[in-house]
């Protein structure tokens, strides 16, 4: 098995929980929504459908992660693959990251249960917002997740080869900025292109 390559798979997938996270927030956080919510009434169809995109690209994201699949890229077998490796160079470093990853076991199974019944399988058992409730995850959660997430790829990656990786992508700037461009074109440049 090819750690550094396992890693990177691990890494790409915490960027593009992220980066969804990203946008979705946008469309809800209350420092955002208030300023955007006539673009996004205008183009109601559209933000409603990115909204859900974005959120379930985000909870598919974050459930792939921690899932205990062994024929998948993820933390679990990754770190179960490393504690066997003797090459690894701060056993310590392989330390923390398990007890982080056991720390972040709770928010993650929220996740599960929205994947596992709203998302990714949609069970017959109960109505979407019931899924939601039982779930009880918060927006800081699933961001929590991320950016805990992000640290504990580091441990790895710092145990492993002595690498960071700086998570600094981000897609709220875009996202604003392409909502601030609707807000102050009242939506005629498209009208103007889609004649």
């Amino acid at each position: 098995m090819n750690i550094d390559e396992y890693i990177y798979e691990l890494r790409e997938t915490i960027i593009t929980a992220k980066l969804n996270y990203d946008v979705w927030r946008v469309y809800t956080g209350e420092d955002t929504r208030p300023r955007y919510i006539d673009v996004i009434n205008r183009y109601v169809e559209f933000f409603s459908v990115s909204h859900h995109a974005h959120f379930v690209a985000t909870v598919i994201t974050l459930y792939r992660l921690y899932e205990t699949r062994e024929n998948t890229y993820n933390i679990p077998t990754l770190l179960r693959i490393m504690a066997k490796e003797p090459r690894v160079k701060k056993r310590e470093l392989l330390d923390e990251a398990n007890e982080m990853y056991e720390h972040i076991k709770p928010l993650w199974r929220k996740v599960s249960i929205l994947r596992n019944n709203a998302f990714g399988h949609r069970s017959n058992m109960y109505a979407v917002d019931e899924v939601f409730e039982k779930a009880g995850i918060t927006p800081n959660e699933l961001n929590n997740l991320i950016t805990i997430t992000e640290n504990l790829l580091n441990k790895i990656g710092t145990s492993w080869s002595g690498k960071t990786y700086a998570f600094n992508r981000n897609c709220r700037n875009d996202t604003i900025r392409v909502l601030s461009d609707l807000a102050s074109t009242g939506g005629l440049a498209l009208t103007t292109a889609s004649s």
